[in-house]
């Protein structure tokens, strides 16, 4: 019988068996896990978007100094026009203003590659843009009797636009 016993002092004795690890476990090292492989993606991009979308805005500031540049240059010849326009109603014997522009001066010296003027005989200047501008068909009214102005843009979601801004400097 001493055998017995000792049998089972010797079972008992036997190292317990090696635990299995987990192959989800960090290993030791530099891994790079998925969350922060995600993050770095996320700031690349934000990085990304915020360069490109600033370089975006820097152009379309310039393009529109640059409209607005063209439209100060004109911005003069309403007054030439309207001034010569009154003078040709004073001295009119019905005192009706000029029927086209041509009465007052030549188209030549006001017109430019991107704006065209015209009159009304109603006393209005007219200047319309043209493709050179940028956009054609926007309209800026000046009425001579009530000296205000008025733009009409057919579609002012497209740049460029003229704005009131400009005129009222």
């Amino acid at each position: 019988m001493p055998d017995k016993a000792n049998n089972r002092k010797k079972e008992a004795n036997k190292p317990a068996p090696a635990k299995k690890t987990n192959n989800m476990e960090m290993k030791e090292g530099h891994s790079i896990g998925i969350v922060e492989l995600l993050i770095f993606i996320i700031l690349a991009g934000v990085i990304f978007i915020f360069i490109f979308g600033m370089k975006q805005m820097q152009e379309e500031k310039e393009k529109e100094l640059l409209a607005e540049k063209k439209f100060e240059q004109v911005l003069p010849n309403f007054t030439l026009i309207s001034n010569l326009a009154k003078e040709y109603q004073k001295n009119d014997p019905f005192a009706s203003w000029p029927s086209m522009i041509e009465e007052i001066i030549d188209p030549a010296k006001v017109n430019t590659p991107e704006f065209k003027f015209s009159f009304q005989e109603n006393g209005t200047v007219i200047m319309t843009t043209t493709k050179e501008f940028g956009k054609e068909g926007i309209k800026v009214t000046y009425d001579i009797a009530k000296n205000t102005y008025d733009i009409e843009d057919p579609n002012p979601e497209v740049k460029p636009t003229i704005k009131e801004d400009w005129i009222y400097q």
